[in-house]
């Protein structure tokens, strides 16, 4: 009997110890579980597509999302979770988001929360904060109240001190999203910017002009247009959203000569639409084609030679490292992002904001630049944002900083 008892005291020994581990396993998973929340799921299919998946190498990484019929499917590898957030504001809807998050994030129990744009902000701090969510980050990928007047200016400004009272660790998606907000005394945070900026980089291998399959795809997408070797075409990307800036493109295109064409890509953007004299001019020229949303915007970016973003506002313009990287010099505002892009007479020009004069002198300037010209601002456009803006080697700092963050 004594002989039976020594040799299944190592078995009990080993289930024991495999037991242990496979709770230590578990119990590591959920303290090291990450909810990463933007208000859209198009934040996941473009912006930060491969991101999530990317991180959850390293920790448990889940998405929380509004549900949204229109847009495509998560493909990231990882749990979504869904909790209604609408733009713009709405306290009613506000209300019960914060609710519903508050539920969700005391099931899940997760180690950190990282939330994007403004209502997820908002939405995800606060209840991290009720619930005690030991690390609460919070990105600034751009600010509305700068542009903003009056009562609706400081209720902004209120909402985004209340979302940096409720993180643990703010995050500025550039230098000048970091100066507006200390300027306006937002938060007494310490801040600083991951990298270069922007949220995500770019994947300069898929942002590649030399591409043959899209140089056909290209050439198909010009003849359709009418578009001949001598014309110069412009091309606009992003919601036709007032604060884009598409009244002054509107205007400025109206100067110009009749071998300059406009490609406009992207939907209307409902809460907030251009003018209806700029959409009807958009719509009757005969110079101006609008594609309306695309998924890849490559064709259309090729299919150019110049890069147009005159918005008033911007965190860190996505497209403008797009374009860049497909070889585009810019024509952008001096804005934050924009301004920490583009240097003018390198890669581009920067014109002030609201201001239709100035941005049709740059066009115009860039419509009588020598070929030469164009072609060397546009490989200093790319060079720059490989060498600063490489997806991969964001996706390598973005890892670095949630394990120093969550000190693990």
């Amino acid at each position: 009997m004594a002989k039976e008892g020594r040799r299944s005291c190592p078995i009990i020994l080993r289930i024991s110890f495999a037991f242990c581990k496979y709770y230590l396993i578990k119990v590591t998973n959920v303290r090291n579980k990450i909810l990463i929340v933007a208000t859209v799921p198009e934040t996941f299919t473009s912006i930060l597509k491969g991101q999530p998946n990317y991180l959850n190498i390293q920790n448990n990484v889940e998405i929380v999302t509004s549900p949204d019929a229109k847009s495509r499917s998560i493909d990231e590898g990882v749990k979504v979770h869904y909790v209604p957030m609408v733009r713009g504001i709405n306290p009613l809807k506000d209300i019960v988001s914060v609710l519903k998050m508050v539920f969700l994030l005391s099931r899940e129990r997760p180690l950190a929360v990282h939330s994007y744009t403004p209502k997820a902000g908002l939405v995800t701090m606060l209840a991290a904060w009720i619930c005690r969510v030991p690390v609460r980050i919070h990105t600034f990928t751009g600010l509305i109240f700068p542009t903003q007047k009056g009562f609706k200016k400081s209720l902004l400004i209120w909402i985004d001190r209340l979302i940096c009272a409720c993180a643990t660790r703010v995050v500025p998606e550039g230098e000048g999203v970091k100066k507006d907000l200390v300027q306006y005394k937002i938060t007494r945070r310490p801040l600083s910017v991951i990298g270069h900026g922007n949220i995500a980089g770019v994947d300069v291998s898929f942002f590649e002009p030399g591409s043959l399959s899209l140089a056909e795809s290209s050439s198909k997408l010009k003849s359709s247009l009418n578009i001949t070797s001598g014309d110069v075409v412009y091309c606009f990307v992003g919601r036709l959203n007032k604060d884009k800036g598409l009244k002054e493109l509107a205007l400025a295109f109206s100067a110009l000569p009749a071998h300059a064409h406009l490609i406009i890509v992207g939907d209307m953007d409902d809460s907030a639409p251009i003018d209806g004299a700029s959409m009807n001019f958009f719509q009757s020229h005969p110079r101006v084609h609008l594609l309306g949303f695309q998924q890849d915007i490559r064709t259309a970016l090729l299919s150019s030679d110049i890069l147009v973003l005159p918005s008033y506002r911007e965190g860190f313009p996505n497209v403008v490292l797009q374009g860049g990287a497909m070889g585009l010099p810019c024509i952008v505002t001096d804005i934050s992002g924009c301004n920490e892009i583009i240097e003018p007479g390198f890669n581009g020009w920067l014109v002030p904001p609201q201001d239709h004069q100035g941005l049709t002198d740059a066009m115009l300037e860039s419509l009588s630049s020598p070929p030469d010209l164009l072609s060397r601002m546009g490989r200093n456009a790319r060079q720059r944002v490989v060498s600063r803006f490489n997806r991969k080697d964001h996706l390598l700092r973005m890892a670095n900083f949630y394990k120093e963050e969550l000190n693990v």
